[in-house]
């Protein structure tokens, strides 16, 4: 069964539940965005815009650039960071106009200045009545359906999941994401299962998991051990858009180096149409360094990253050091007793 986030309806993968990818700052954007809905990721969020920015500014510059719908079918979330009820409002409606299909409220930047200077972030859960207020003014403002992402809590003594998630649901959210650890570890340490489990315990409306999802059966636990009605994976997808397509299918890829050349370079022309060549470039090699990780052509791939100022010098690396990959096993497998 598809599932229900306001009127829209995402589809689970094979094993029953829906795969979304978290929003990260400077890294989805519209292209990584599109990439992975390729590979079978059934939602995906953008980067947070921060809504004094978006109302002072306007729709330009890089609040422009980050509200851009992906290409390809799927809804078009955006996510919106503020602790003002007013101004997440005007920044709701402006996305509205935008054709956003849907909005996420960002409740769990650890980041001190957007807790402290901005009174965002996490710092919205230290105030449920605020955050709900926030939803409240929100879902007022527009006509398209209002989601939370949260923290387990603000930190350790401050495990409070539970009592945001029914005041944002209470005031209008049609769908929470609880990252389950807490925000003063960051991306560290185990997710806390158990207030996932309460939190989709005592609310009526969708509730995905997020923290520490980097293979299917970890994607598979959070769900089991917690009831949750799917998975938003974060780091866990940098470089690797074959776990949606794992979790798509319910059958391990086989993933070559050939196919991390294709990935990278389909991400880098639909980067380059997007930001131009020369600032795509220098930004691609943060990306090709993480779909090249842990391969055994890792270090040619760092030696070379300096190099990348334009689309046709990376084509020409990643085709060259796959080649010479490919020549070096086929060596290998010729001199191998084991061929003979």
């Amino acid at each position: 069964m598809p599932m229900k986030f306001g009127s829209i309806e995402i589809e689970p993968c094979a094993y029953g539940f829906v795969t979304a990818l978290a929003p990260m700052a400077n890294v989805t954007n519209p292209p990584f965005r599109s990439l992975v809905r390729g590979y079978g990721c059934g939602l995906t969020v953008s980067e947070m815009v921060a809504s004094h920015h978006l109302v002072k500014g306007g729709v330009s510059g890089l609040n422009a650039l980050r509200m851009e719908r992906a290409p390809g079918p799927g809804p078009h979330v955006v996510q919106l960071l503020g602790g003002d009820p007013a101004l997440m409002a005007e920044a709701a409606r402006m996305a509205e106009a935008e054709g956003a299909d849907a909005l996420d409220v960002n409740m769990g930047c650890p980041i001190r200045r957007i807790q402290h200077g901005c009174d965002s972030g996490v710092a919205l859960m230290r105030d449920p009545s605020r955050a709900g207020a926030v939803i409240a003014a929100m879902v007022s403002a527009v006509k398209i359906p209002v989601s939370a992402k949260l923290r387990a809590g603000a930190s350790a003594h401050e495990i409070n999941a539970v009592a945001v998630a029914k005041a944002v649901v209470d005031a209008g959210a049609s769908m929470l994401t609880v990252h389950a650890r807490t925000a003063d570890v960051v991306h560290h340490g185990e997710a806390r299962l158990s207030v996932l489990a309460e939190v989709k315990s005592s609310v009526s409306v969708a509730v995905l998991g997020n923290g520490g999802v980097a293979t299917v059966e970890d994607a598979r636990r959070m769900v089991r051990e917690t009831g949750c009605d799917g998975v938003m994976i974060g780091r866990g997808a940098l470089g690797n858009p074959w776990l949606f397509r794992a979790l798509e299918t319910a059958e391990e890829p086989v993933v070559t180096l050939a196919d991390r050349r294709d990935a990278v370079l389909a991400y880098a022309r639909w980067y380059v149409a997007f930001a131009g060549e020369r600032a795509a470039s220098l930004e691609l090699r943060k990306y090709v360094r993480w779909f090249y990780g842990g391969t055994e052509v890792e270090p040619q791939i760092r030696a070379a990253l300096p190099t990348f100022d334009s689309l046709a010098t990376i084509e020409r690396v990643l085709d060259e050091v796959t080649a010479q990959a490919a020549a070096i096993r086929e060596v290998a497998a010729v001199e191998s007793p084991l061929s003979r």
